[in-house]
Parts: C-alpha cells; structure tokens; sequence
C-alpha cells in the first residue's frame, strides 16, 4: 500500500489510501472524515470525478453520524450512571473502601473507592473494562487460529491499541489490534470487528475477493457492521 496522503475533493479534505484493489472505495468515519481507499494507477481527477458524484451521500452519512454525536452523553462515575458491557447496560454502585476495586453484579457495578472521586472511579472502571477486553479478544480471536492455520495465514496475536476512528486493524504478522473500547459493544459487533481483520490477513486491502471471503464468514455483516456504527457507549 503506498503512502497514505491527503487529497482535496468536491467533498472537501479526503484521506487517500492506494491499494491493488480495482475499484474506489469510499466511507465516511463517525467523525466526519471522508476516507477513500484507490486503485494504485488511478488518477486523482478520476477520484475527484466519482467523489463529486457521491456528495449527496457523503452528505446523508456525515448527518446522520452528527446527529448520533450530538445525543451521545458523556459517561458519568457516580451511583446509578449507567455502563455498558458487551452490549448491555449496567449501573454503577459506588462504595467507601480502603482498596480500590470492582466487582460486576446482578446488573450493578460494584465499585469500591478509596476516595470517592470521579477520577479514581474512572481509573478503576477503565482498568476493569481494559482486563475484560483483554480476555475476551484473546479468547475470541483464539477461536481462528485453526482456521488461520488451515489458510497458511500468521497465527494471530493480540495487540490493545486505542484508536481514534478505528475499531481495529490487521498487520502481515499476525498482529491484530482491537481498540479496547470495542468491549463495550455488543458481542456480535466484536466478532465481527475481529473477522474483519482475520480477513485482512488473506486480502490485504478492500478488494471483491476479501468481500467475498468476509460474507462467507459473516453472513449479513452489513447489519452489523451498521448496528455497530450507531452503537453508543
């Protein structure tokens, strides 16, 4: 894949990714930014053509995902603030302790608190979220191995990595990096997060053959991956 650069559009400022795919690919990230992913021997006129042709939809999208920001709420650390977990919302109890702990129960959030701060509750919950998501990807991704092996395909390995626009990502080694806010999705949005990538290990790039691997994979991924899109924390 060539270097990644930005490249100006009727749609405004782009991020351009060249691959050996043969056609433009073009999405639109939660926050906004227009990606386009081209045929290496593309010429940017041609891109900018088939970019202006798309405006209207660019458009649609980048509203839509606003419209789900402006809802989004900012997560709270206080008795009876909801969080989710695997999908499904639970609420935080928040206790007085000497030792800071957590403790998932019933439909509550057990969280022990030295001081009673929104800082250390936060601290607390994110190194349990973090723990989770480490468990839970390793154990899921575990369930490819056979299946990578059988392909001749780099035994896959864990790599927590948060990312801003990303749920995830694939390297040629094996690596496979999920963004550890992804634990927060619901299950089915995980596994397919984690197919993707396993996917990439075979097609690099976002040719018809990895769409065609992906759909073998994860029939109806298209659902999902639109389930996911909306899904909010």
């Amino acid at each position: 894949m060539s270097k990644v650069r930005t490249l100006e559009t009727p749609a405004g400022p782009a991020v351009l990714k060249r691959t050996g795919r043969t056609t433009l690919a073009i999405s639109v990230l939660p926050d906004g930014t227009l990606e386009l992913t081209a045929p290496l021997d593309s010429e940017e006129s041609s891109i900018r053509e088939k970019v202006g042709k798309r405006t209207k939809w660019i458009e649609r999208q980048r509203k839509a995902f606003a419209d789900m920001n402006a809802t989004r709420m900012p997560r709270r650390y206080v008795t009876g603030a909801t969080h989710r977990y695997l999908g499904k919302q639970y609420r935080l109890k928040i206790l007085a302790g000497e030792r800071g702990s957590v403790l998932l129960k019933g439909v509550y959030f057990h969280v022990v608190s030295t001081s009673g701060s929104q800082d250390e509750i936060r601290g607390l919950l994110d190194a349990w979220f973090r723990e989770k998501a480490r468990q839970q990807f390793t154990r899921r991704l575990g369930g490819w191995r056979p299946w990578c092996q059988r392909n001749q395909l780099p035994e896959p390995k864990l790599v927590l990595r948060r990312m801003p626009k990303r749920w995830g990502s694939a390297g040629r080694n094996g690596r496979i990096a999920l963004n550890p806010e992804l634990i927060h999705a619901p299950s089915a949005c995980i596994d397919y997060v984690i197919a993707h990538e396993i996917c990439h290990l075979k097609h690099p790039d976002h040719s018809p053959a990895f769409f065609r691997l992906l759909s073998a994979m994860v029939p109806g991924w298209e659902a999902i991956k639109l389930r996911l899109e909306r899904f909010q924390a």
